[in-house]
């Protein structure tokens, strides 16, 4: 006769990953408010720029959009929230400047490690040599970011500037990823460290072991998971005390699982709270040569596909300390 507790416990944690949401917002009836002010302002400095489209946001969005900016990542809010049709022009200035004043909303507070150019994703050199990399042209693996390092990324961000091969990010729940293990795997998984260790974007390599799944008052049970494979470090997460069985099965499953699609058009803004949701994008729509040829004298304004990214800590819970993490000034 299987355990009660047990039997209570892995049903409770069913129950409560599965009411996990993710929002998509409009924006479009703000678009020409927002072309019109960028149109009369645009030469002003960036920070200038950041701060006059925050109030801009505040003054004009819907109640119930603004509502938002408070819940994502939390027990009572949601996983993800897109926003579609924000500005519908290409200009990276204006997608940085919605950008940076979004993730201020959202209370994203930004972090610029001093070994990854971060902020812009676009076709880098050898891009087409690469999977599991947000400059290559390959596809990336559904994954949190950052596991490895010591500070623990609450949010990640991402908006498109322009995106001619149609490529969109994908984004998984843990509920659509676990729903075919057993309740004894999932006790397993409940119970379980991994050790998360570095890829390409660092030097070296950087290692940390997290519990798989945690529990707070404030978020909810959220999750550290990251199935990429390195082409030189090799698996990204592995179980660090038995249970790999178990990780491994979650993995065969990944090609069939249920997920969510951001819109990949200009004026796209996507968060993500990164504890709860795996991030991923399938190979950019778009051949290895002409990638190779594009990402050989890419820039901002040539460049097919061009996103800003953030990615860090909420601003209200985790105060930094400006020693030791740099914040990007851009």
């Amino acid at each position: 006769m299987p355990d009660m507790n047990f039997t209570k416990e892995v049903s409770h944690f069913r129950e409560k990953i599965s009411q996990e949401k993710s929002i998509i917002l409009d924006f479009s009836y703000l678009a020409g408010v927002i072309e019109s002010w960028w149109k009369k302002n645009n030469l002003q400095e960036t920070h200038i720029l950041k701060t006059q489209l925050v109030n801009l946001f505040l003054t004009y969005l819907r109640t119930e959009d603004t509502f938002y900016f408070d819940k994502v990542g939390l027990a009572n809010g949601c996983a993800a929230v897109c926003i579609k049709n924000i500005f519908s022009f290409d200009s990276p200035k204006l997608a940085l400047t919605v950008h940076e004043a979004l993730a201020d909303l959202f209370h994203l507070t930004d972090i610029k490690y001093d070994y990854e150019e971060h902020k812009a994703l676009y076709l880098k050199p050898s891009a087409e040599k690469y999977r599991e990399w947000g400059n290559g042209h390959g596809d990336i693996t559904p994954h949190s970011d950052d596991l490895y390092e010591n500070l623990s990324v609450d949010y990640l961000a991402l908006t498109v500037c322009r995106d001619v091969t149609k490529t969109p990010t994908a984004y998984y729940f843990p509920s659509d990823l676990l729903c075919d293990l057993s309740d004894e795997e999932v006790h397993e998984l409940l119970t379980m460290q991994a050790t998360f260790i570095s890829g390409k974007n660092v030097s070296g390599l950087k290692e940390r072991v997290r519990h798989v799944v945690e529990y707070s008052e404030l978020c909810g049970f959220q999750f550290s998971l990251d199935f990429r494979i390195d082409s030189e470090n090799g698996e990204r997460m592995r179980a660090k005390n038995g249970g790999q069985h178990v990780l491994d099965k979650i993995r065969v499953g990944l090609p069939n699982a249920r997920h969510h699609v951001s819109t990949a058009e200009t004026g796209t803004f996507l968060i993500v709270a990164n504890h709860k949701i795996l991030h991923a994008r399938p190979m950019l729509n778009i051949d290895a040569n002409e990638a190779r040829d594009q990402a050989h004298n890419s820039t901002f304004n040539t460049t097919p596909r061009l996103l800003f990214r953030s990615k860090g800590p909420r601003k209200q819970y985790f105060p930094l300390d400006e020693t030791t993490y740099t914040q990007d000034a851009s």
